[in-house]
């Protein structure tokens, strides 16, 4: 089966749109996403509602979409994304609402594991060095242990003690699965990425070929910016996506 695999939209609904997309025409049956539907973009509520009809999705709560049941999240959040965060809040349906609220802290199966953080502490903690692969190592099942959260594109190999990281910045780079590895990967931030390069950033996952693509797909972020100046979003989220960071 090819699964598309998606985190950090953020409320970007032209991102998503070119996302989903490619990931359609690259065949994708089923999907994850690893959290951090709203929060920095203009339209939470298009995102929710696209996001929620996927069809055989898995998908997790982040960090932003936490704030309606851990409200002292957003003690941690900067001024813009506060600020973003409380347009979000404003557009949201009440069903769009009650779905976020709804979304689990991680999902386990029988071949991998969902979060938006590390399996230790699912909503907040960044995956990010080998260190936190050996102490988590044991805490996901199956042999992929798909992330999100830190807006880059990487994946981890190991196998109880030691461990690699990779990053990636390019569009269609095969990663394939070893026997005997086991695998942490974030496929990038659809919505907002953070490695200089505003294209959305995914991947597809093919259970059989033992592979993930990690993709990028262009798209015209100037609507999306448009739609923050409307909003009166701070100028730094609106200078910061249209480059990337």
């Amino acid at each position: 089966m090819k699964v598309g695999v998606f985190s950090d939209v953020h409320a970007n609904w032209e991102a998503l749109d070119a996302c989903l997309k490619r990931l359609k025409k690259e065949g994708a049956q089923a999907y994850i996403c690893c959290g951090d539907l709203i929060g920095y973009g203009p339209d939470p509520e298009k995102c929710v509602q696209k996001i929620k009809e996927l069809p055989l999705l898995a998908c997790v709560m982040g960090n932003h979409d936490a704030v309606f049941v851990e409200p002292e999240l957003e003690n941690f959040f900067n001024y813009g994304a506060k600020i973003a965060l409380d347009h979000n809040k404003k557009q949201l349906s009440e069903g769009s609402t009650r779905y976020l609220t709804s979304l689990p802290a991680e999902v386990q199966k029988n071949n991998f594991t969902v979060v938006h953080g590390t399996p230790s502490d699912p909503i907040k903690e960044y995956f990010s060095s080998c260190a936190q692969f050996l102490a988590n190592y044991k805490l996901w099942k199956g042999d992929v242990c798909f992330v999100g959260h830190t807006h880059l594109p990487f994946y981890m190999k190991g196998d109880g003690k030691k461990c690699a990281v990779y990053i990636n910045k390019n569009d269609d780079v095969t990663v394939r699965f070893s026997a005997g590895a086991r695998y942490v990967v974030n496929p990038g931030a659809v919505g907002k990425p953070r490695d200089n390069n505003p294209a959305a950033s995914f991947g597809l996952w093919d259970t059989e070929a033992h592979t993930f693509r990690f993709l990028r797909e262009p798209y015209d972020v100037s609507v999306t910016l448009e739609k923050m100046s409307a909003l009166n979003f701070p100028t730094f989220l609106i200078d910061s996506l249209a480059v990337g960071l």
